[in-house]
């Protein structure tokens, strides 16, 4: 996070800081904030804590000196937490330095919501989905009530009228949800949705039918700006519902990456 919630920025502050005092009087050390994901993930904010000048002083003090390890500092949180829609700043807290060259980790709130979002395990997917920023890790996203796919590591997320584009270097995918108005089987509203595809070789193509639903896809080479891409079609259909999906790359070895991302699609009742 760079300042603190409410904080005007100025030549004094710093956002970068391990300490931050400004011309209001404020004065907040920078701390460590991990919240426990499904999946052995832990998440770590770094965000601010407002302390009393005291403290601040002593923090100061500790840091310069020999003393920084083991040091216990008590304040209010400096900032809100996305995804949580309730307010957090102002929540009481206390953090304990573990390690020499760490920030202070806040450790414990009598804040209910804090409290919890320090002691309970948050699911994974659901918490990540909220930052559009690269992940170190993949992540299910719900594309709407019933569809999930795959975002890969390292893609950028981006919501727009057209779906949810996923983007890296050298590979972006965009999906959308389709709906049926008039509710006919997967195989008829399927033949809706290519009636005006390319005509591919039988080895450019994947057709596969299930008891639920049909997945199709189909590739072909095209020229963007001068450059050669591979161009990725695809649809998992079932009665009244489609997932629409195109992976678009560079490289001709991202195939199979394409594949990867077709066959993470979900539906979900």
């Amino acid at each position: 996070m760079g300042l603190p919630d409410g904080v005007v920025p100025s030549a004094e502050s710093n956002a970068n800081a391990a300490f931050l005092r400004v011309p209001t009087g404020q004065a907040f050390v920078r701390c460590l904030l991990p919240v426990a994901l499904t999946g052995g993930t832990t998440m770590t904010y770094t965000a601010w804590m407002e302390t009393r000048q005291a403290d601040f002083e002593r923090a100061v003090e500790a840091w310069r000196g020999s003393s920084w390890d083991g040091t216990v500092l008590h304040g209010t949180l400096g900032n809100d937490l996305k995804p949580w829609t309730e307010s957090l700043r102002g929540a009481e807290v206390m953090a304990t330095v573990r390690a020499v060259d760490e920030p202070p980790t806040i450790t414990n709130s009598e804040h209910p919501l804090l409290r919890r979002v320090l002691t309970e395990t948050w699911d994974r997917d659901t918490l990540l989905s909220w930052f559009p920023g690269p992940l170190p890790l993949a992540i299910r996203v719900r594309v709407d009530r019933h569809w999930s796919v795959e975002r890969g590591e390292g893609m950028v997320a981006a919501l727009g009228k057209g779906g949810w584009r996923f983007g890296s270097p050298g590979r972006s995918v965009f999906v959308d949800v389709l709906t049926d108005p008039l509710q006919r089987p997967a195989g008829e509203y399927l033949g809706e949705l290519l009636a005006n595809a390319p005509e591919v070789p039988r080895d450019q193509s994947l057709h596969v039918p299930t008891a639920v639903d049909i997945t199709h896809a189909f590739w072909v080479e095209t020229v963007a700006d001068g450059r050669s891409q591979h161009d990725f079609y695809a649809h998992v259909v079932r009665q009244g519902t489609a997932l629409s999906l195109g992976a678009f790359y560079s490289d001709p070895g991202d195939h199979k990456w394409a594949l990867h991302v077709l066959r993470s699609v979900r539906h979900h009742v």
